[in-house]
């Protein structure tokens, strides 16, 4: 495509869109994502475009923007990029209507997390996987503050952990179960990257974890000189470790890692898989009274009485 080409395409893209793309350079424009325009992408295209695809640089978020996850939705637009591009199409158009579909989707779910959604109830048929990961109440210990976290780190000797059960200091969700498939999330207090990825391989030794399909994790760590850190895992289950940093970000949680175990039970149940992991990663994060509960609607309080710990 030659340089007068790209020039109708996003004149084209003006038309439909004003004011929607602005540009930079010879080859890289600024575009303005329609209906959502506290975001744009900054993208170049390479001199052999539409037969070469262009580059998502970066993603520019307003300062007054509700989207508090920039990282998160840059790496889904590039992924919304890689995915709609077909060599020989021009693909700006294209590439608007998803990312368009997926801020829908995106703000649907981030309203869904703000809500108590209750868990649906094991059944009995079901009880395997949840009795052997023996939950013991908080309520049901007369010497157990509810309200107290999970306690320190592992006492280390010449820089090894000593730790025996996998599950100590770990905050559990109640299972969900959905078409056969289990979904358990867990939630401990850690200080260092080297404390999560501990506790991560640590708690897949477990004999009922490890025999769980996935186990999708995500830790944010925030340091008293403020440095931070955060990071994720999907663990073979595409996306999902990113939702979860994502909702400890919109929970605001701090020196946390979550994981969530999933036991595939044969059928494929879509989209609700990822619904039922925030769901057992938020749950997990309040039973440890880590999440901040003016996050959360009043309507928790029954939820945040259930506390589950090893």
């Amino acid at each position: 495509m030659t340089k007068e080409e790209l020039r109708d395409e996003i004149e084209a893209i003006d038309a439909i869109y004003p004011e929607s793309v602005e540009k930079l350079g010879p080859l890289i424009y600024k575009l303005i994502i329609p209906n959502h325009e506290s975001l744009s992408i900054q993208i170049t295209f390479p001199e052999e475009y539409p037969d070469t695809i262009p580059e998502i640089i970066q993603l520019v978020v307003a300062e007054n923007s509700k989207y508090l996850d920039p990282s998160y939705l840059e790496e889904n637009f590039k992924k919304i990029l890689t995915r709609t591009f077909h060599e020989g199409e021009v693909v700006v158009f294209e590439l608007f209507s998803e990312i368009e579909q997926f801020l829908e989707e995106y703000n649907a779910t981030h309203e869904e997390l703000v809500k108590n959604t209750p868990s649906p109830k094991p059944e009995e048929d079901e009880k395997g996987i949840i009795d052997s990961m023996k939950y013991t109440s908080l309520e049901d210990s007369p010497k157990t503050d509810v309200k107290a976290k999970s306690p320190p780190p592992a006492i280390q000797t010449n820089s090894k952990y000593k730790i025996v059960d996998p599950l100590t200091g770990w905050y559990f969700s109640d299972p969900i179960i959905d078409r056969g498939s289990t979904f358990i999330g867990f939630a401990r207090e850690v200080h260092s990257v080297d404390d999560a990825a501990y506790y991560i391989d640590l708690l897949t030794t477990d004999k009922k974890v490890a025999k769980s399909n996935h186990n999708m994790s995500a830790w944010r760590i925030k340091k008293e000189n403020g440095v931070q850190y955060q990071d994720c895992d999907d663990d073979g289950e595409t996306a999902a470790g990113g939702r979860m940093l994502h909702l400890l970000t919109m929970m605001d949680v701090w020196n946390v890692v979550v994981v969530v175990s999933r036991w595939f039970g044969g059928t494929h149940i879509g989209p609700d898989r990822f619904k039922h992991i925030n769901t057992a990663a938020r749950e997990a994060v309040l039973n440890g009274n880590f999440g901040d509960a003016k996050n959360d609607n009043d309507n928790n309080k029954s939820t945040n009485t259930k506390k589950k710990k090893k």
